[in-house]
């Protein structure tokens, strides 16, 4: 007990910071713990973080100087990744949508190309087979009329001879009997009816060899015209016109030549660059007087800078990518120039 009397102030101070220890090591403990403090944030080695951190799947950036966050930055960066995980979406769905309407759309093209080959052929055939039909049989009809009708015409004239009813007067004279010799003469008149030799004519039915003329429905072979489409970029023209159209209210906010060079690579243009508007021409195809769905429209503007570039969908439309902001169709005829197509050649 002396002891403790003694040095009692001592062992209360021991006691005291005895009694310490827990609670500057709980303090401690709760200030090294890996986790947000307040804008700072402890990591697994108890190290306060700073710079770019990864937490959570989130981007941080801190001070290199207190560890603090900075917002401002941190928020920046949250909008640029934001901005450019959704332009990839926009691209990918863009891609996928496009590339169903190409497909269907060029199974249209075949489908009918099938239709239409089936459809004419059969014509051709049938009009072959009804000319030689009707035309042959009617004319031999004609030489039957011809012949019995002309035979018995003639011979009706034989009657004739029935004058010879006369010569039974004369023999009341016997004197004059040696007369009836020329009766005799008179017979010898009926030798015309070999003139119904004539009917050989019928013969002239050879002309019915001039029906040579029916080989004229050969004529039907004409449906070949719809081959005079000697575009031979028909069906990429097709392509680019529909892959244009599935950009429409998708890519809102690009410019029209980023909208341009996406329709050009969803119509299966490997090289597709996005490039200066007047520079389509020399890179990808030349200037037409004959526009296409699918041509590109080129408009000057007043030179690089201020001048566009759209796609051209038929009946007086286009395709214009950042017209007043948005991708649309409107009318190829607007304010700041005349158009020039370009045809397209890959």
């Amino acid at each position: 007990m002396n002891y403790v009397e003694n040095n009692g102030k001592k062992v209360a101070a021991v006691l005291c910071v005895a009694s310490c220890f827990p609670v500057v090591a709980t303090v401690y403990a709760m200030e090294t713990e890996p986790g947000w403090h307040g804008d700072k944030y402890i990591k697994e080695d108890a190290t306060v973080a700073k710079g770019w951190e990864e937490i959570e799947g989130k981007s941080y950036y801190f001070s290199e100087d207190d560890g603090t966050i900075e917002k401002e930055t941190t928020q920046k960066a949250v909008v640029a990744s934001v901005s450019s995980n959704i332009s990839g979406d926009v691209q990918e769905t863009v891609a996928n949508v496009a590339k169903e309407a190409v497909v269907k759309e060029v199974q249209k093209q075949e489908e009918e190309k099938n239709t239409q080959e089936v459809v004419e052929t059969p014509v051709d055939n049938t009009t072959e087979t009804q000319t030689p039909a009707e035309e042959v049989p009617a004319e031999p009809t004609t030489p039957v009329e011809e012949v019995p009708a002309e035979e018995p015409t003639t011979p009706v004239e034989p009657e004739t001879p029935a004058e010879p009813s006369t010569p039974v007067e004369e023999p009341s004279t016997p004197e004059t009997p040696a007369e009836p010799s020329t009766p005799v003469e008179e017979p010898s008149t009926p030798e015309t009816p070999a003139e119904p030799t004539t009917p050989v004519e019928p013969e002239t039915p050879s002309t019915p060899e001039t029906p040579t003329t029916p080989v004229e429905p050969t004529v039907p072979e004409t449906p070949t015209e719809p081959t005079t489409p000697t575009n031979p970029y028909a069906d990429l023209n097709a392509r680019i016109a529909a892959a244009a159209q599935t950009l429409v209210g998708v890519t809102d906010g690009q410019w029209c030549t980023q909208v341009v060079q996406q329709a050009l690579a969803l119509a299966g243009v490997s090289d597709a660059y996005q490039l200066w508007p007047d520079e389509y021409a020399g890179m990808y195809g030349y200037y037409t007087n004959d526009p296409q769905p699918g041509n590109l429209i080129y408009y000057n503007n007043g030179g690089r800078g201020v001048d566009h570039i759209a796609i051209y969908i038929g009946n007086g439309l286009a395709v214009h990518g950042n017209y007043n902001g948005r991708t649309v169709i409107e009318s190829v005829y607007i304010p700041g120039g005349a158009p020039q197509f370009i045809q397209v050649c890959r």
